[in-house]
């Protein structure tokens, strides 16, 4: 039996991490100066998760500095997690917290160059559907064209409903060769999951684990080479899965279908890459050989 620090050591990477609640509840609280009541625990679905969010999370971040700090939290977190490559989304609206585009780009890079030793942090550029879209146009673009951020990511509702208003987002990622991924199949059912990477053109999918109720889905994903970030905590805690032991992923890996293991927000769901692999070893949802096979494939893909 592997344990937590023995997965602790292996190299990995976390890409489905949203920084600004990346971190433990441990490292926030104090930062935070608060306490959110009975937290972190099991979730009535994104609903509750988001009044959380609106109630304590979301009201405390209100400066650039802010900001900086919660995202430095969760690198340092990622680091004491043994994760070697970070694919951190961070949301194009701390663009309004920073004042500019222009500060925003030089927050990111600083904080890059701060942990530049320790890990690869690779920013993601994180938008929400239902952030304001004139700002999105106003900001995107310029942000995609610094080339610093690696990836692009869409979350909010899963659902089709208003995707062509990022289509042009992400003909401009792709053209920039800026890797595309979005949230679909956490909830939502494989056709959906299908359909998003059929009109982004995805890269890569942010959850996907809906895929399983079609096996030509599962297979149109395999053959594509298309890798699901999936987080298992994520999925048991917001109800979408019922148990580690019942989880996709064991479905998934023995498709085939290349898959990473991530943590989405450590803040709520409290399992980093290593505790989450070690929990599912121990449900009896995958083996430490496929496990560590998941780890290696993962970063090989990012060796030029």
């Amino acid at each position: 039996m592997m344990s937590v620090s023995d997965f602790i050591s292996l190299p990995k990477i976390d890409a489905h991490n949203h920084l600004n609640l990346g971190m433990r509840y441990a490292s926030y609280a104090p930062w935070a100066g608060f306490y959110i009541p009975d937290f972190p625990r099991k979730l009535n679905g994104l609903g509750e998760m988001h009044e959380i969010i609106g109630q304590y999370t979301r009201p405390r971040a209100k400066t650039a500095k802010d900001i900086t700090n919660l995202l430095s939290l969760s690198i340092q977190d990622a680091v004491a997690d043994g994760v070697s490559i970070l694919e951190g989304s961070v949301d194009i609206q701390f663009v309004g917290h920073c004042g500019s585009i222009e500060n925003f780009l030089k927050m990111v890079q600083d904080i890059q160059a701060k942990f530049s030793t320790r890990i690869d942090f690779r920013p993601e550029l994180g938008m929400g559907k239902t952030f304001d879209m004139e700002k999105i146009r106003a900001w995107v673009p310029a942000c995609l064209e610094s080339g610093l951020f690696k990836s692009i990511d869409l979350y909010g509702p899963e659902i089709e409903d208003g995707i062509e208003d990022f289509d042009e987002i992400y003909k401009l990622a792709g053209k920039l060769g800026i890797k595309k991924k979005a949230h679909v199949g956490e909830f939502s059912n494989a056709a959906s999951v299908r359909n998003f990477i059929e009109f982004f053109d995805l890269d890569e999918v942010q959850h996907g684990i809906g895929a399983v109720q079609d096996e030509s889905v599962m297979q149109f994903i395999k053959d594509r080479k298309l890798r699901l970030n999936i987080c298992p905590a994520s999925n048991v805690m917001l109800g979408a899965v019922k148990s580690l032991a019942d989880h996709p992923i064991k479905q998934l890996v023995a498709a085939g279908i290349n898959v990473s293991i991530a943590t989405d927000d450590l803040l709520f769901f409290n399992r980093t890459v290593a505790e989450q692999s070690a929990d599912l070893v121990e449900a009896g949802t995958l083996t430490k050989e496929q496990i560590k096979t998941i780890f290696e494939s993962n970063t090989a893909e990012y060796v030029k």
